[in-house]
């Protein structure tokens, strides 16, 4: 039976623990916040537990916001990030790359010479599609994936991606779904309206997704956790689903949400999921 197919058993996959400390450090420059120079960073990689994976994922890989270089040769940090994890991987720190599924949850790029800017990252996708059993995921305000429709139906036709923008896919017997971008006027790439960025999670919310992947999240102002209350209003209306997002950084990975709504925030931070020994 096809990764793709539609018609797999769903599987829930409830995260039940999150490492406080990093399994993996991966070190990368950036630019200053300040707007002066250059700063060196590491990116945590942190090890979750889930109550289960179908039958031959025996892991997910999430990750977004990689927005910096690798200080050696300064490619984009997600070339660095996808060798790392193999090399954890090889090492037996974390499962197979055969057997891990990925998640992207957009903003890809960096420039080191000034802050933002919107650059192609499909080359990212294509080194974590090279290595790992597939790769899932949105763009970020700070993405590009082609300039013409056709780049962008070229990009979602290679073998083990799957872009999505308003779509869900079926990985392994998941339901993913995805949104790309942020709220914001079109006239911006990667901008949807409120009220459309919206419907698009309505309408998806009703195809029972178990995942939901989007750039901007969510907020939690009773923790103190930044993002859009407007997207948190709609999820609302959702039950028994993991929300992978980015965009803005929070100072714990995870909040909980009622009816099962968990949302794992995964901006400048790598988390991987393995399933729970029994």
């Amino acid at each position: 039976m096809s990764h793709d197919s539609l018609y797999h058993i769903r599987t829930r996959t409830v995260i039940t623990s999150i490492s406080e400390r990093p399994i993996h450090q991966i070190p990368f420059i950036t630019h200053s916040p300040n707007g002066i120079g250059i700063v060196h960073r590491v990116l945590p990689v942190l090890l979750a537990k889930v109550d289960s994976l179908p039958d031959g994922l025996e892991a997910i890989i999430a990750t977004s916001d990689l927005q910096g270089v690798d200080p050696a040769n300064y490619r984009l940090l997600g070339h660095l990030v996808s060798e790392e994890l193999e090399n954890l991987a090889q090492l037996g720190k974390i499962p197979s790359p055969q057997t891990t599924g990925v998640i992207l949850a957009g903003d890809l790029y960096a420039k080191v010479d000034k802050r933002g800017g919107v650059g192609d990252v499909r080359e990212v996708w294509q080194a974590f599609s090279r290595r790992f059993r597939w790769v899932a995921g949105v763009g970020g305000n700070h993405d590009n994936i082609g300039k013409t429709p056709q780049e962008i139906q070229a990009f979602q036709n290679e073998q083990g991606i799957h872009y999505l923008d308003g779509d869900l896919t079926c990985l392994d017997g998941i339901r993913i779904a995805g949104i790309s971008g942020i709220i914001g006027k079109r006239t911006k790439p990667f901008r949807r309206p409120e009220e459309d960025f919206r419907e698009l999670i309505h309408e998806l919310l009703n195809e029972s997704p178990d995942i939901l992947i989007l750039h901007e999240g969510p907020n939690d102002a009773e923790a103190k956790l930044i993002g859009n209350q407007s997207i948190r209003t709609e999820l609302t209306t959702g039950s028994n689903l993991l929300v992978i997002c980015g965009h803005s950084h929070w100072r714990v990975p995870m909040t909980t949400m009622p009816k099962g709504v968990q949302v794992l925030n995964v901006d400048t931070r790598v988390v991987v999921m393995t399933k729970m020994k029994s």
